[in-house]
């Protein structure tokens, strides 16, 4: 029955595009929506199985397990087969239908179209901002939460196998794990170097309090602090790189620690303190030409 009134949904759609002679417009729709649960369900799929997996296969073999994961093991080991399997295509159905509906936006990008007008900060073409930008943060978050679940079910099978053991407070993480672990830590700070270097181009679309686009507290605060915290955000990556090769977990997780002081402090407040004490005792003078930029924007 659900098949059904599916079909009558789809075809009564058909129909009506068919009449008025835009079929194609339909079926191009529906193309792009398989292909979007496609691409999902294979970017997020792929590799979490791939990273169960090593972390499965490069576990210690003779791993002395306290008594409470030995019980855990003999819960688990049973549906292990099954789970490895089935974790990935659950996750990845799931994804696959949040890229579906996404269709409209990466056909824009497929189809996007040069303005002629570039904007008055970045001297960017305003089609970046129509048609490339939300594709790319689109993609850049996508990845962003491949590499976050793969990491977390990666510390999960380590830690349930052996290859992440704490003994007291000492803790003890296998050559293998720290290799996959590192470089996954390492391809979600660079992403998310990325993600906040594209959140600068934001500024110039967001709404402000007095009108749309970037104001003299973005372009003298926002962005310079955003190029910043990519900036730190990369070299944490490369932290997190080294760690696989060195094996010190002490310089990544300060690096960390660092970049989120540095995200409240100059991502946060020091825009916040222009803005209460430069731009608001003075906005009518330090405001006026990005307000006016911004109208002929």
């Amino acid at each position: 029955m659900v098949a059904f009134f599916l079909f009558t949904g789809l075809y009564t759609d058909y129909l009506w595009f068919a009449q008025l002679g835009y079929s194609s417009v339909l079926t191009t729709q529906w193309a792009a929506v398989a292909v979007m649960f496609a691409i999902g369900f294979v970017g997020m799929a792929v590799p979490v199985w791939l990273s169960l997996n090593l972390a499965y296969r490069l576990r210690p073999v003779y791993a002395k397990l306290n008594s409470q994961l030995d019980r855990y093991q003999e819960l688990v080991e049973p549906l292990r087969r099954l789970a490895m399997w089935a974790i990935p295509v659950a996750l990845g159905l799931f994804a696959g239908l949040s890229a579906s509906s996404r269709w409209e936006m990466s056909l824009l990008w497929l189809n996007r179209t040069v303005t002629g007008t570039t904007d008055p900060q970045f001297g960017l073409d305003l089609s970046f901002y129509l048609f490339e930008l939300p594709f790319y943060r689109g993609v850049v978050a996508f990845a962003s939460a491949v590499i976050l679940i793969a990491t977390i079910l990666t510390a999960a099978i380590a830690y349930l196998y052996g290859s992440i053991r704490v003994n007291g407070r000492e803790l003890r993480i296998s050559k293998s794990a720290r290799i996959q672990i590192a470089i996954l830590a390492g391809l979600y700070l660079l992403l998310q170097a990325v993600s906040i270097w594209l959140d600068q181009y934001v500024t110039l679309t967001q709404t402000g309090d007095l009108i749309t686009g970037a104001g003299y507290t973005d372009v003298n605060a926002t962005i310079p602090a955003r190029q910043i915290l990519a900036g730190i955000a990369v070299l944490v990556a490369v932290l997190f790189f080294l760690t696989a090769f060195i094996g010190r977990w002490r310089f990544p997780i300060v690096g960390t620690a660092l970049l989120l002081v540095a995200s409240v402090v100059v991502g946060s407040l020091y825009p916040w303190v222009v803005q209460r004490f430069s731009v608001d005792p003075n906005a009518r003078v330090l405001e006026q030409p990005y307000i006016q930029r911004n109208i002929d924007l």
